[in-house]
């Protein structure tokens, strides 16, 4: 019989489960409950029930306490459930079923009767003690759910018995028409349609619903009469022969069209209710992690406008994708091929139509340029993962933990993407199921295959369950992404183009009668059009739906007339197609642009000399067809600043080649991609009058996004409450779309998407620009509560870009860079909280900063601050933790990106603010030494550790490649520049320190190893040509001799130099092959030379710990660290001179320092962070004479001393207060200072002094507010350089050169021993500080004896208050533990210590 499907994998408890949970005196009231409403509602349609059903509560209500009466309620209530769907239905006219009433109020009416005999024999206590009687209810009960149970086993078999009378007619047909291949074929999918519709399962646990109930009694009256008519066919066919004529045919074949479209929507409507239904089963918590989840909105089949395949047509294709998702032992992919406008994607949306009423859709993706995030790659993953979630629990229950456990997995790499989100799950899951995925080549992809693709090839066998329907035009990247080994053979292709003509041109004869004659009966219109009208469309579609569509859409206009357009349409001169581009001979038109030419002529004035308003209509297409996003008719009014109504005008005008509802609020988007080509292309678009100016467009586009903005934004315009986190905001999505239009949204997202391809003449726009920065602030609280904060990273360095290209305005080019440095530095604060923009970004902005200067007076209060311990300048850089020591890191070729590698991953970072792209899993871990190498097209990473080179895909994530190496110790890893070949430099033997180069052909994996290399210092690889070269150095006596060979087969010395008169202990540390510099060193030297003539372009002498680390690209720039602080010296005027000085962690011989490939940043990595510092333009907010501060924690609140480096006087102030305590003129041009206890020491002018200072932080002996000198030192010692400077408890240290350490007492100036420094273990600076330990404040009790204030220094880092409020975030190096010397807080302040670079206090005010 027909049975319901069961509601498989709902993750749902059955009714009667959940029962379980209740209380058994709650089940009863249900129960009763539930009668009481099937009486009511049945009192009219059916009266017998309602007596019957009265008596039984009256009965249920006495016999609660009864354990049989009780199971047998358990069993009725689920049987009731149902029942209440079938009998509260009207069946109107339908004999069997006025049968199956009778029958069941004979039962009821039995019923009814024994429960009044009950009840009339006495009270319910009474009752309670005769188990005769309450057996008889329970069975009184029992035979209740008996007589609903065989209602609705009949009324199933009644409509069982229209199917099997249905298929009995269709098979009949069937053989009548064996001969005619197109009705046999459909009468063959019909029949299985029918076969799967009978053959659901059947349980006890099965899916009612209201609604589904209704779809099912819809269909089955449908199929009556269609079972009627075959009937009535089959017998005038028997009666009177059949000769297979064309009616016959036709009347077959529209019969099997209407049981098929009957069947699909009743399973189509049965899967949307099982479909809600799962979905509202959902856990509330588990449903909050999904949509938490980064993916496409509006990605899905079932989102948009898309439109499906007219009724009998594409009945081919859409045969052959039906028998292969029903046959899993057929290939797990389909790629169905086509060109432009040949109807890819309203195939892909029948299929997801057909395959989601089998039950089997899991998820699709229909990928759009004109939607940024349906063009990327990386949303794909994460967004069928979110659909396949709410299809399948069991694919729910793997998925939601992963998320909870990695929330960034939809960061990281495709591979880890499809195997974490999409494999694993699904082998758990164990489910048949079909994924879509339509115009894969509209996403952006710059692979030479497609990285999906790719990806999809890597895991597709193990999926063998799962099938992939994949549409895509036949670009290089799609062809040689399915030619990949992995995919090649399991992967059917269907070439849409390829169709026979005259099968295409007969779907299109059929689409333009359907169309046109629907029309025609809108507009009464008699015999239009004529089959020569359509003949001659279908010639000039030419095989090309997309034309057939427009034309449609041209001809029903409700504002012209049809037949004078048709006439237009006609009239067009003929020509040839190929995918839109055929020539017109003479006129260089396709037949396509010649249509599209016809349509915009109505939609511009008649009058060509009004240039207004084409002007309009030009500006209305254009932001139309170049928006990043679209926008609903009502935001493009705003944007281009025209009268909505005007603007629905136009678009109703233009309805024909846009998707554009009138009275919609849907984003408008061209109805086809062909469109924007032609209008954009001067070759194709010829008529100037239409032609769309890509350049001109992005400049108005551009002015409106600014003048929006500039008119829109202000302060706080979201009323976000203080110190709150945009996610703690419960309301924050009404307030968006209450407070912030489509147009700004629009123009804050994307405004630098359009201003950056503006070139020339840029004064309008830079006075706009000007405006805009004014409210930089109120755009970042609008960007963060959009959660598009990446955008602005990105925004701001592209501005930055830009403004160099175009002006020569150097005041706005710095305010912009200082504003990218803001929002890269402060990106973990902002991109979660529009309010700590100003209680935390701005706060901790550098003194000097443009953004700190112009908006501070704007902070949303007065507290939290930063009372000392602020940086000075953007010079400290960027600074990102992370969970793993990295051992390499390299740059990509353009700069962007970043890879790091630690023992378990390959971390792709952007490399404005070090935010992680993408991450690669390693397959084992890695020992301590390893190398990575970006390809010079930057498509690939070569990663070496150990023994195993591994070539990684950078789009995919994918393994490439792996090879096996047979190096020691390695240390340069690179590609040639034709990317063919990868060049390995190590140590060949440990004891004599030779080296040898090994060289791998990518394609082949073939090693090659050129002789040992004999080298005084460590060689220098690097790429030259398909190959590579090597320098050597040899001495000979006082003369450094400089080799460079090309690597071959053989080494070939190219070039030699000789440097004469060389030093004996300089060891050459790095070379230059663009300038052929060299860097040198010793312990307390640096030089760097020209080898071809041997000159000194820099030579240092008092550098101690130091490591020189290299050069930049093109040799302009030297880096080299030394201990906690980094510098960097650039050529200029023959010279390299001093240029800028960062502080750094701990970058020790092994830690890494390179520039960017443009050498506008620099990248230093030091155990587990990354640390990012900007270089391009002047130094921002530097301050040239250095800015020297110390916080010193005293009984009485403790004072701030503070003085500029070479400066002669410091003053102190009050901590808090911020008053005026002492000015100290010290005589000397000072360098450092330093403080332990209370004596103050300062180096400067070969001189070292100290002072004693008080409690209150003035000079021992001065008053309040006045001044010291040098008169005021308790001793001063004079030295003979500038040391370095050192204190501990009581003694201050300073090391001279010979390696030699001096130590003095700190209250006498005593001398306490001179030795070598590789005798003092303890001289090196982390175990020496400048605070007493004595001094340290330790936490402080509030008065009521709690701690108001938290602070979580591993995790979040912020600083809470006492109701949790988020008071301030914490930069990540005062979040560190290992470079926290003191942490203290009392009620209102808290005290870091920070050991880097001296000692530095940070002292913060609630």
């Amino acid at each position: 019989m027909f049975r319901k499907r069961r509601l498989t994998e709902s993750g749902g408890a059955s009714e009667s489960n959940l029962d379980q949970s209740r209380s058994k005196k709650q089940r009863v009231a249900d129960v009763a409950k539930m009668l009481l409403d099937i009486a009511k509602e049945s009192a009219d349609r059916f009266p017998p029930l309602e007596s019957a059903l009265y008596g039984m509560i009256a009965l249920i209500e006495r016999y609660e306490q009864s354990e049989d009466v009780k199971e047998k309620i358990k069993d009725l209530k689920p049987q009731l459930d149902r029942f209440k769907q079938n009998i509260t239905i009207p069946v109107d006219g339908d004999a069997g079923e006025t049968e199956r009433r009778k029958g069941l109020t004979s039962a009821l009416e039995e019923i009814e009767e024994r429960s009044r005999e009950l009840l009339a024999e006495g009270t319910g206590a009474q009752f309670a003690n005769k188990e005769g009687d309450s057996g008889e209810v329970a069975r009184l009960v029992e035979r209740l759910r008996e007589a609903t149970s065989q209602y609705q086993i009949s009324q199933q078999q009644a409509i069982y018995d229209q199917i099997v009378n249905l298929t009995s007619s269709l098979d009949t047909l069937l053989k009548l028409h064996e001969k005619s291949p197109a009705v046999k074929n459909k009468l063959d999918s019909v029949m299985a349609r029918l076969d799967q519709l009978c053959s659901e399962d059947d349980d006890d646990d099965r899916l009612w619903d209201e609604n589904e109930h209704e779809h099912r009694l819809k269909l089955f009256d449908t199929l009556g009469l269609i079972r009627d008519n075959g009937g009535v066919l089959c017998n005038r066919i028997n009666a009177q022969g059949y000769k297979g004529c064309q009616d016959d045919i036709q009347a077959v074949s529209v019969m099997a069209d209407d049981i098929w479209d009957a069947i699909i929507d009743y399973q189509m409507a049965l899967q949307r209710v099982i479909y809600d239904k799962n979905c509202r089963l959902i856990d509330a918590a588990d449903l909050s992690v999904l949509n938490n989840c980064r993916r496409a909105h509006g990605a899905g089949y079932r989102h948009g406008d898309r439109k499906s395949c007219l009724r009998g047509t594409r009945e081919t294709v859409l045969n052959g994708i039906d028998s292969w998702v029903s046959d899993f032992e057929k290939s797990s992919v389909f790629w169905l091929n086509g060109l432009a406008g040949t109807g890819k994607s309203t195939i892909a949306q029948t299929v997801s139509e057909r395959v989601f009423a089998n039950g089997l859709l899991g998820a699709s993706y229909f990928c759009s340029r004109d939607f940024e995030n349906r063009s990327d790659l990386h949303f794909i993953f994460p967004t069928l993962a979110f659909q396949l979630a709410h299809k399948y629990p069991t694919f729910r229950s793997i998925l939601v933990p992963l998320l909870r456990s990695n929330p960034d997995i939809v960061h990281e790499s495709l591979v880890n993407q499809m195997e974490e989100l999409i494999v694993e799950p699904l082998k758990s899951a164990n489910v048949w199921t079909v994924i879509v995925i339509d115009a894969l080549d509209e996403c952006k992809d710059e692979e030479p295959q497609s990285a999906i693709l790719s990806v999809l090839g890597r895991f597709v066998e193990q999926i063998p369950k799962v099938k992939f329907f994949i549409t895509g035009r036949p670009e290089p990247r799609i062809k040689t992404g399915f030619r990949l080994p992995l995919l090649v053979d399991s992967t059917d292709v269907f070439v849409l183009h390829g169709v026979h003509p005259s099968l295409i041109s007969s779907d299109i004869r059929l689409f333009l009668k359907h169309g046109l004659s629907e029309v025609a009966r809108r507009r009464r219109i008699e015999g239009w059009p004529s089959d020569e009208h359509i003949d001659v469309m279908c010639h000039r579609a030419g095989g090309l739906f997309v034309y057939a569509v427009a034309t449609v859409r041209f001809l029903d206009s409700s504002t012209h007339l049809p037949k004078r357009r048709l006439e237009t349409i006609v009239s067009l001169p003929e020509c040839t197609v190929h995918e839109g581009k055929a020539r017109l001979s003479s006129k260089s038109k396709t037949t396509l642009d010649s249509l599209y030419t016809s349509i915009l002529k109505t939609a511009f004035s008649e009058d060509e000399e009004d240039p207004e308003m084409d002007s309009k209509v030009r500006s209305t297409i254009g932001t139309v067809v170049l928006l990043v996003n679209p926008l609903p008719p009502s935001g493009i009014a705003e944007l281009i600043g025209l009268d909505p109504d005007e603007v629905r005008q136009f678009l109703t005008l233009l309805q024909s080649l846009l998707a554009f509802d009138e009275d919609s609020s849907q984003p408008v988007r061209p109805f086809h991609k062909s469109f924007p080509d032609f209008i954009t292309d001067p070759s194709r678009c010829t008529d100037t009058r239409f032609w769309i100016s890509p350049k001109s467009l992005h400049l108005e586009l551009a002015m409106n996004c600014l003048r929006v903005m500039n008119d829109g934004l202000e302060r706080n315009l979201l009323s976000l409450p203080d110190y709150a986190l945009n996610s703690e905001v419960g309301d924050i999505e009404t307030r968006i779309n209450n407070r912030i239009s489509d147009a700004l949204r629009y123009a804050c997202r994307s405004w630098h998407s359009h201003l950056t391809k503006i070139k020339g003449d840029v004064t309008d726009v830079i006075s706009h620009l000007r405006v805009f920065l004014e409210k930089f602030l109120a755009w970042l609280e609008v960007v963060s509560a959009l959660r598009t904060f990446r955008g602005a990273v990105i925004g701001l360095e592209q501005l930055v870009s830009w403004l160099q290209e175009v002006s020569m305005d150097e005041e706005l080019l710095d305010t912009a860079r200082d504003y990218s440095h803001f929002v890269a530095t402060f990106f973990e604060p902002i991109s979660v909280s529009a309010t700590h923009i100003y209680h935390s970004a701005l706060e901790l902005s550098p003194l000097s900063s443009v953004v700190r200067r112009q908006y501070y007076c704007q902070r949303h209060s007065s507290l939290p601050r930063v009372m000392a311990g602020t940086q000075e300048s953007w010079e400290g850089g960027i600074i990102i933790p992370s969970d793993n020591y990295y051992y390499s890191c390299t740059w990509s070729p353009c700069g962007q990106f970043i890879a790091a590698q630690s023992l378990e991953t390959v971390d792709i970072r952007d490399s404005l603010g070090l935010e992680l792209l993408s991450t690669f899993k390693l397959t084992k871990r890695t020992p301590f030494r390893s190398l990575l190498a970006y390809s010079t097209d930057g498509h690939s990473i070569a990663s070496l550790s150990g023994t195993s080179l591994v070539i990684w895909d950078v789009q995919t994530g994918g393994v490439a490649k792996e090879i096996g190496h047979s190096g020691v110790d390695n240390n340069s890893l690179l590609w040639s520049l034709d990317g063919g070949t990868i060049g390995i430099m190590g140590v060949e033997d440990l004891e004599t320190n030779a080296s040898v180069v090994h060289t791998c052909d990518v394609a082949s994996g073939a090693t090659h190893s050129t002789g040992t290399l004999e080298s005084k210092d460590t060689p220098h690889l690097w790429a030259h040509g398909t190959s590579f070269r090597v320098m050597t150095t040899e001495r000979d006596g006082r003369a450094c001799m400089v080799n460079i060979f090309e690597v071959g087969s053989i080494l070939t010395k190219v070039e030699s130099f000789c440097i004469g008169s060389w030093v004996e202990d300089l060891k050459i540390d790095s070379f230059s092959q663009t300038t052929h510099r060299i860097s040198c060193s010793s312990e307390d030297h640096l030089i760097i030379m020209d080898v071809r003539d041997s000159r000194y372009l820099l030579e240092e002498e008092g550098f101690f710990f130091f490591n020189p680390h290299g050069f930049s690209s093109d040799g302009s720039l030297f880096v080299a660290s030394m201990e906690r602080s980094v510098h960097i010296w650039k050529y200029t005027s023959d010279r390299y001179v001093g240029w800028r000085e960062f502080e750094a962690r701990d970058l020790n011989e092994h830690e890494f320092l390179r520039f960017s490939p443009t050498s506008a940043s620099l990248l230093g990595r030091a155990r587990d962070i990354l640390q990012l510092w900007r270089l391009d333009g002047p130094p921002v907010g530097a301050d040239p004479g250095g800015h020297i501060q110390l916080v010193v924690p005293s009984r009485c609140g403790g004072y701030i001393v503070t003085s500029r480096e070479w400066d002669s006087t410091f003053t102190t102030t009050d901590l808090l207060s911020q008053n005026l305590l002492c000015v100290i003129d010290t005589g000397m041009k000072i360098a450092t200072l330093a403080v332990t206890g209370n004596i103050l020491l300062a180096l400067g002018d070969d001189t070292i002094a100290a002072w004693r200072f008080t409690e209150e932080g003035v000079v021992d002996g001065v008053l309040s507010g006045g001044r010291a000198g040098r008169g005021n030192t308790i001793w001063t010692i004079p030295i003979s350089t500038w040391p370095r400077l050192y204190v501990k408890d009581q003694t201050v240290a300073i090391r001279v050169p010979g390696n030699t350490v001096h130590a003095y007492h700190t209250e006498t100036g005593q001398v306490l021993m001179p030795t070598q420094v590789d005798q003092i273990s303890h001289f090196r600076h982390h175990e020496w500080g400048t605070v007493d330990d004595g001094l340290k404040l330790r936490w402080g009790a509030s008065p009521k004896g709690s701690r108001p204030l938290s602070w979580n220094t591993l995790g979040e880092g912020w600083v809470r208050g006492p109701e949790g409020k988020h008071l301030l975030w914490l930069p990540v190096i005062w979040r560190d533990f290992e470079h926290i010397a003191d942490l203290s807080c009392d009620d209102t302040v808290m005290w870091l210590g920070l050991d880097r670079q001296g000692f530095r206090n940070i002292v913060i005010k609630f």
